[in-house]
């Protein structure tokens, strides 16, 4: 690897570092220099073109349900939340991502292709809410 290309190279994203983002409010990924693909994962090589010229970038957090199921039955973590849904969302300006949502009980509740937004949060894990 050349000098120039190293210094280009974005510094790997770290679990923790992508943790406190997401407490922060923040959406971090990447953006493939060479091809443009988008990933949310913890990555060196672009799993399109296999590029490591990869760019950290922060994704806005709005999007649209494309699928989710209804949870009753929860890890501890999610026990106090019962009912909520695991869904994957796709972003307007990234990509899918799973996270999940409050107070929805039934499937009349989140229609697929509702539109959601990221939601900082002291609880666990990816919070997004519906967009009225």
């Amino acid at each position: 690897m050349t000098e120039q290309s190293q210094s280009q190279q974005s510094s790997p994203l770290t679990v923790k570092e992508f943790q406190e983002k997401i407490h922060d409010g923040e959406i971090e990924g990447y953006v493939c220099r060479k091809c443009g693909h988008k990933q949310i994962d913890i990555i060196q090589y672009c799993p399109v073109c296999h590029s490591p010229d990869l760019e950290k970038t922060n994704f806005s957090g709005k999007g649209k349900v494309l699928t989710y199921t209804i949870e009753f039955v929860a890890p501890e973590p999610f026990m106090n939340e019962v009912p909520y849904v695991w869904a994957i969302v796709q972003l307007d300006d990234g990509p899918k991502i799973t996270g999940w949502i409050q107070f929805i009980s039934k499937p009349s509740d989140l229609p697929v292709g509702q539109r959601v937004a990221f939601k900082k949060s002291y609880l666990p894990g990816i919070v997004f809410e519906k967009i009225v």
